[in-house]
């Protein structure tokens, strides 16, 4: 079972590469891939976002 803290570390490295792979697409000139990296950066921030306000005390 994955704890919370592996969690958000996968999601960091994933959004790391997401973001790499988008400005990459972008300086290519690459318009649908860099959407579609674009799309999952977007996506990858907003599960994070959720992670972390799981992981943070109330």
């Amino acid at each position: 079972m994955t704890s919370l803290k592996q969690e958000v570390e996968m999601l960091e490295s994933r959004l790391a590469k997401a973001e790499s792979d988008r400005d990459t697409w972008r300086v290519a000139g690459r318009e649908e891939k860099y959407l579609e990296a674009y799309f999952l950066v977007q996506a990858l921030e907003l599960q994070l976002e959720q992670r972390r306000q799981l992981h943070e005390p109330h």
